[in-house]
């Protein structure tokens, strides 16, 4: 079992490098580029389920309003709730130990919950490569713009300046180290191999948001995050 999982995790890793180089280049068609960036989105979500993060926020609020007793009961949830889902996470390692990734995803192909996930991405999928197929020029058109007008964010904080491209949102983030470490994020290793130490950060209703570099903009331009920074565009 052991070699299977080894040679699974090998291909992966590769595939992920092939991909991420492939986004890159210039010999894919804008359209194929946006819908394998959409089948990517579709499993790339928060670690946190949709209860913390309202929690985090309601806890949030009530501190806010000054409201102790009420701050207090919402804490004891979300303390039941992240050892719920700590419980179920050690559940789903102990579980991806003993079975491959192939195995596991088989014996899910009944569940109504990941037949809505695969069809429905499925059919995102027929409708945008339909649509690029039917319309091929618009995608170019699209492209030439997009590149003609690509934005570069400028962020600054105590005469200090740094600028952060919006580059393609599967190039890796450690390209603007500079500019995540100047807001306050910490690599781990160093050159292309360097990875963020979290893949998320809070705003300032406590909410978790993922960390890329459109969420980032984002906070910064309407200030519900990184305090003390300024963003300008290019």
């Amino acid at each position: 079992m052991s070699d299977s999982r080894t040679e699974e995790s090998v291909v992966t890793l590769q595939s992920k490098a092939e991909y991420e180089n492939a986004i890159n280049l210039s010999q894919h068609v804008p359209a194929a580029k946006n819908i394998s960036e959409m089948v990517l989105d579709a499993f790339h979500s928060s670690k946190e389920s949709e209860q913390i993060r309202q929690l985090r926020v309601a806890i949030r609020q009530a501190h806010d309003a000054f409201d102790d007793d009420q701050a207090y009961e919402l804490m004891g949830q979300l303390k039941q709730l992240k050892d719920a889902e700590a419980a179920d996470n050690a559940a789903l390692e102990d579980l991806s130990s003993k079975f491959s990734i192939n195995r596991i995803l088989s014996s899910f192909k009944d569940d109504p919950e990941f037949q809505e996930l695969v069809y429905g991405l499925a059919l995102k999928v027929l409708n945008q490569t339909h649509q690029a197929i039917s319309n091929p020029s618009a995608g170019k058109g699209k492209a030439a713009r997009a590149k003609k007008e690509a934005e570069v964010f400028v962020i600054s904080k105590d005469g200090i300046s740094v600028t952060l491209p919006l580059r393609t949102p599967r190039s890796k983030l450690n390209v603007d180290r500079e500019a995540l470490e100047f807001l306050g994020f910490s690599f781990v290793g160093e050159g292309d191999e360097a990875e963020l130490e979290s893949e998320s950060f809070v705003d300032n209703s406590g909410a978790e948001q993922p960390l890329t570099r459109k969420s980032i903009v984002t906070a910064l331009q309407q200030q519900t995050a990184f305090d003390g920074y300024s963003i300008a565009q290019q």
